[in-house]
């Protein structure tokens, strides 16, 4: 970013991550976006707001661990509830034919390794244990509106130099 003649930079923080990666700037006339491939610039006189948040996601948080909590169930209940419908559907056949079953598989309906079942299991685990740690840890966002539309940035947990950046604006911006 470059200043223009007579621009003086009052506050930057950085924002974001992967591609959109970048820093946001206040100066005595604009606040400039910058990533890695972009700049966006928003003259003070065009906000129509600016509002820094930090809020955490509980109910994200508990419905994770709900999530976490029944594949883990289900996983470690596999091999009964496998047993338990083996010998339902052997106790109906029983009855239904007419000579004696014959040999140790008859009656086997349904078996899957337990690996198998794991291995289903194991999305459904990190989805949990990730919303569990998201809605727990929480997340600062920048939101800098305009007659045009709203631009949010935001990052991970309590980002102070975020909330400073939009206390500052605010102070900026009220003279």
């Amino acid at each position: 970013m470059e200043l223009g003649r007579g621009e003086t930079l009052i506050a930057e923080a950085p924002f974001g991550f992967g591609p959109l990666a970048g820093v946001v700037s206040l100066t005595d006339r604009r606040i400039v976006l910058a990533a890695t491939d972009s700049e966006e610039s928003v003259p003070l006189a065009a906000l129509t707001s600016v509002r820094a948040t930090f809020a955490r996601n509980w109910s994200g948080a508990v419905w994770g661990a709900v999530l976490l909590a029944l594949a883990i169930g289900f996983g470690a209940a596999y091999r009964p509830m496998e047993t338990a419908l083996n010998g339902a559907a052997l106790a109906i056949e029983r009855r239904v034919a007419e000579k004696p079953p014959e040999g140790s598989a008859y009656g086997r309906y349904l078996f899957l390794p337990m690996g198998l079942v794991w291995a289903c299991m194991l999305p459904l685990i990190g989805w949990g244990a990730y919303k569990v740690a998201d809605g727990a840890i929480g997340r600062t966002e920048l939101s800098i509106a305009t007659a045009s539309g709203t631009m949010v940035r935001g990052g991970r947990g309590r980002r102070e130099d975020l909330l400073d950046f939009g206390a500052e604006v605010g102070r900026l911006v009220g003279r």
